[in-house]
């Protein structure tokens, strides 16, 4: 069975609580209600969170108990959603969040887990009914999306994607989709190959715009993958020829095969720097992944009677610089970690999200996913959960109304642009 430290929790709305039968509660009491999904949510916390003096220290029956009360007072879809983020919320632990379908991130987390959903049937009884069509799919425009302060922004834009194509850039607002209030998966529903007009605002306080785009039906997980190998490009600045790739999922050995494979394209143009972005997105990454850093494997050139050159090489040689932040999750922390505990590349950017614990996802009786902490974890002895991994040089960086510039990456290049000059000057290494 495949493991991911991936973190994320998810409930599809369908309805809201509706009051126990028996005509509501006991005079005076408070309501009663039955939700089928918080009660599976009850059992499996008590059942698998990884730590029962937590759930004793929050006082979990009582956190139970006063879902239930605010469940009898809901009146929208919304409103129940938060009394069961909320809820989880107060467990204070990663890899335990609550998202509806509504959100981008379930759609991601579900495509990632399907293989493991098929494998181990208790994490998800009656699987028609509780989650989407194998394999997972959805309309996307190429988009990683971040809300913050309750607007949607555009946290990255993924290469050769919808969203590239019309023009819309790291930072911008989406304000709206066809006049109507913007969310990221209503928006494109059913509207693959269809014109979506959004209206966004690309400035602080600046005037909307409008942009059309064309939405695409994709499975998640591959689009992650097809993104990081999208965005594998070598940049130049100063005189020195960077390598960059984005590595926006590291779930698994097929995301380290694909970034293995970039960095062995990246090598044959002959950089002088790499720029290795695990910035957001989705963590997983094995320990062991950080080989990618191993020079001591030999490069292997061959060359046939032509001429023709063969090169075999998909580790990083050359100076590095990696940047992180606070979307830097789980896996990613544990290879942030042994990259500068080793001084194996320089880490740019914001502290990680310290969100380092083990988790395992089940469907919900509504679609939900429950992705639930259900071990701790040590590296190297030390715990990263709630402290996460700081950076070598500080970058802070507000996303919002960025108009496509990036702070972090624009250091990164100096860095190594830098270095690259005074390489080749003969200077100090």
């Amino acid at each position: 069975m495949k493991t991911t430290w991936v973190a994320a929790f998810a409930l599809a709305l369908t309805t809201c609580g509706a009051p126990s039968p028996g005509g509501g509660p006991a005079l005076g009491g408070p309501a009663v209600v039955s939700d089928p999904t918080l009660d599976e949510m009850d059992a499996l916390v008590r059942k698998k969170f990884y730590s029962e003096a937590v759930l004793e220290k929050v006082q979990w029956p009582k956190l139970v108990a006063a879902a239930r009360s605010k469940l009898g007072k809901v009146r929208t879809p919304e409103e129940r959603v938060s009394v069961l983020q909320d809820l989880l919320a107060g467990l204070h632990t990663s890899h335990t969040e609550y998202l509806p379908r509504t959100e981008p991130k379930y759609w991601e987390l579900a495509s990632i887990f399907e293989e493991i959903f098929a494998e181990v049937p208790a994490q998800c009884p009656e699987k028609e009914k509780r989650l989407p069509s194998l394999p997972i799919a959805w309309q996307d425009i190429g988009v990683a999306w971040k809300r913050i302060e309750g607007r949607w922004f555009v946290g990255g834009v993924f290469e050769g994607g919808p969203a590239a194509k019309a023009g819309l850039l790291l930072g911008d607002e989406v304000v709206e989709a066809d006049a109507k209030p913007f969310e990221p998966v209503a928006a494109f529903a059913r509207r693959q190959d269809q014109t979506v007009e959004l209206t966004y605002r690309r400035t602080r306080g600046g005037a909307l715009a409008k942009v059309r785009v064309v939405p695409r039906t994709s499975q998640p997980a591959k689009s992650l993958q097809e993104a990081m190998r999208a965005s594998a490009r070598i940049v130049e600045g100063n005189g020195a020829r960077l390598a960059y790739v984005h590595v926006w999922s590291w779930t698994g050995d097929t995301m380290q095969q694909e970034l293995e494979s970039a960095i062995a394209r990246l090598n044959k143009e002959k950089p002088s720097g790499y720029i290795l972005d695990i910035r957001d997105g989705w963590g997983g990454a094995a320990p062991d992944y950080m080989d990618i850093f191993h020079k001591d494997v030999p490069v292997l050139v061959s060359r046939n009677r032509e001429g023709q050159e063969f090169r075999v090489d998909a580790k990083i040689r050359v100076p590095a610089v990696v940047l992180i932040n606070g979307g830097s999750r789980s896996g990613k922390e544990t290879m942030a970690y042994g990259i500068k505990k080793h001084a194996l590349a320089k880490l740019v950017g914001e502290r990680t999200a310290g969100a380092m614990v083990a988790g395992s996802a089940h469907c919900m009786p509504d679609g939900a996913l429950l992705y639930l902490a259900t071990a701790s974890v040590q590296v190297d002895g030390e715990v990263l959960e709630g402290r996460g991994v700081a950076p070598d040089v500080e970058v802070p960086f507000d996303i919002r109304y960025a108009a496509g510039r990036d702070a972090q990456l624009d250091a990164a290049m100096r860095a190594l642009s830098a270095q690259a000059t005074t390489s080749l000057q003969g200077g100090p290494k």
